[in-house]
């Protein structure tokens, strides 16, 4: 009797528990994937400063987010990036700054460009001339003339990858604004011009210059500067170095004297070889 009454107080208790409804399975929604990663980096990055890079991941349910980090630079002699997007201008070239996330990668290039901005003062060293016509009759390129530096100093707008340049060898001597765009390689050159009269005497002066900075706060090149009488016959030539030029707060234009005493002279002989 009381294995009876056990069994049927089993099977009743078994009969009860599955009166309840199945379990429903479950509906989450599926998790969202990367379909696009986008990269932005300020251009350009001038040698020496910093720019920052973002990164944005779009989202297949149509959502966006941030990227904070893992930005990657393919060329670090160019610009480094750290892992948070700080890029940093190294030397003149383009680097790819890139991140890669939810499988995807977004990149964007970086160009960056030597710091020329300012105004810089050195001297300029004679390492060539030559002289026709008129010009040899005043000796233009008198002895002593190569190997010897005059001061002057060149003021640099930059923005971007364009400039504008003002040469200034001292009073009259100050040449006008000029473009001076900077070229793939990081150089620029440019070529003022400028007419001077004294003595009765009109001398144009046409000087080209070719500059490079590699280094930040340094500046190289050369001038190829052309000396002419308009309607007479003859010109000449210099080409010089450009040495020891930094930037600079300031050159006062009294430092540049020897330079424009130099020219000066020079129109006075050619007034009296004229007379």
């Amino acid at each position: 009797m009381n294995r009876l009454f056990i069994a049927l107080s089993f099977a009743l208790l078994v009969a009860c528990g599955n009166d309840k409804a199945p379990a429903a399975p479950s509906s989450a929604a599926p998790s969202s994937t990367t379909t696009a990663v986008a990269v932005t980096v300020p251009n350009p990055v001038r040698m020496g400063q910093t720019a920052q890079a973002t990164g944005t991941e779009s989202l297949s349910d149509g959502q966006t987010r941030p990227i904070a980090s893992g930005f990657l630079s393919d060329a670090p002699a160019v610009a480094t990036v750290t892992n948070a997007g700080l890029v940093t201008g190294i030397a003149n070239g383009r680097a790819t700054i890139y991140v890669v996330t939810g499988g995807r990668q977004g990149q964007q290039v970086a160009r960056v460009v030597p710091d020329y901005h300012g105004r810089w003062s050195g001297g300029i060293r004679v390492t060539s001339c030559t002289q026709t016509d008129v010009f040899a009759a005043i000796d233009f390129c008198e002895d002593g003339l190569v190997g010897k530096t005059f001061k002057y100093a060149l003021s640099l707008s930059q923005s971007g990858e364009q400039m504008t340049a003002i040469v200034d060898f001292g009073e009259p001597l100050v040449f006008p604004s000029i473009a001076a765009p900077i070229r793939e390689d990081g150089a620029s050159a440019f070529t003022p011009s400028k007419s001077v009269t004294d003595s009765g005497v009109t001398v144009s002066v046409d000087p080209t210059f070719n500059i490079n900075s590699t280094h930040v706060g340094e500046l190289t090149g050369t001038v190829n500067e052309v000396w002419r009488i308009p309607n007479v016959r003859g010109e000449a030539r210099v080409v010089y170095d450009i040495v020891s030029t930094t930037r600079s707060a300031s050159a006062p234009v009294s430092s540049m004297s020897d330079s424009s005493a130099r020219r000066l002279h020079l129109l006075r002989k050619l007034a009296l070889q004229k007379r």
